[in-house]
């Protein structure tokens, strides 16, 4: 194998694992998001009035938890699929690794967006909850 080959192969075994390690970051921050506000919640004097008020926040962080686990669905089918072009290049008639990357990408940036919105929320029900 030159180096070429070499440095090819070494950046795509990268590729997967940063990608991997981002879609364990995702579940990493909503899940945790998740235990946060519900650790909170069970602290609170007012915590029947904070849960009306959490409600939506705490369903976008399960959201992105969920959509960053099922993200890994498209990741696997996106080797499966370059496998099957490389090896069985002719006889391959399944979807292309191109578009189970694209559901990937888009089930990770879901998941980032319910984060985002989940925590902008959060604090705005939580400012607003305790009168601040």
């Amino acid at each position: 194998m030159d180096y070429n080959d070499e440095h090819a192969l070494e950046t795509y075994k990268s590729l997967i694992s940063i990608s991997t390690e981002a879609l364990k970051a995702l579940q990493l921050v909503n899940g945790g998001a998740v235990v946060a506000l519900l650790a909170y919640l069970g602290q609170a004097a007012d915590r029947v009035t904070l849960a009306g008020q959490v409600k939506c926040p705490l369903a976008l962080f399960v959201s992105g938890l969920v959509t960053a686990t099922a993200a890994f669905i498209p990741s696997y089918l996106t080797q499966l699929a370059l496998y099957n072009e490389d090896v069985h290049t002719a006889q391959y008639k399944g979807v292309k690794h191109q578009n189970w990357l694209n559901v990937a990408l888009a089930l990770a940036l879901l998941s980032l967006a319910a984060f985002a919105f989940g925590a902008f929320g959060a604090v705005s029900a939580l400012a607003h909850g305790t009168g601040k």
